[in-house]
């Protein structure tokens, strides 16, 4: 943020009234590439095509737990299983994706229609969801440590 801040004082779009507020085109990226197809980048003709080379792009590094189920699985001469077992990993990793990715929009969509139903109250409850979910991972967090501290006997847990 700070990056694109300067930048805007640089391009002289950061003098507004109103505080910090621009719709400039050279925001999209303070390095000056991508992280991601857009879905503007996706409409029109061969839209579908580099969406398609984009997920295969991505599909084709390999994932060190498959390599080694493959590599144990040849190992002990049960090649054919390693493969079908490797194959369950990515169709396991996929339904996750999948699944997370719909209820993460689904969620979006819905804090979206609150905040803009009751401006005052839907901004507040979206604030309240967003300092929730990082207590909750700060928590969870908490517990992991103080579960590895406990299985170490470590300083807090001796006794």
């Amino acid at each position: 943020m700070t990056m694109r801040g300067g930048q805007c004082m640089v391009d002289g779009c950061a003098g507004h009234k109103h505080g910090f507020h621009c719709h400039d085109d050279h925001h999209d990226s303070a390095w000056g590439h991508a992280h991601g197809l857009e879905p503007a980048g996706l409409a029109g003709t061969g839209g579908w095509r580099r969406g398609l080379s984009a997920a295969v792009a991505v599909g084709l590094r390999p994932c060190s737990g498959a390599i080694i189920v493959l590599i144990f699985a040849l190992a002990q001469d049960l090649f054919w299983t390693g493969v079908g077992a490797t194959l369950l990993m990515g169709l396991g990793t996929a339904l996750t994706v999948a699944a997370i990715a719909t209820l993460a929009m689904s969620a979006r969509q819905l804090a979206s229609r609150v905040a803009k139903a009751r401006a005052g109250f839907g901004m507040l409850a979206m604030r309240a969801i967003e300092v929730g979910a990082a207590a909750l991972i700060v928590a969870f967090g908490i517990l992991l440590l103080a579960g590895y501290m406990a299985s170490e006997r470590l300083w807090m847990f001796t006794g």
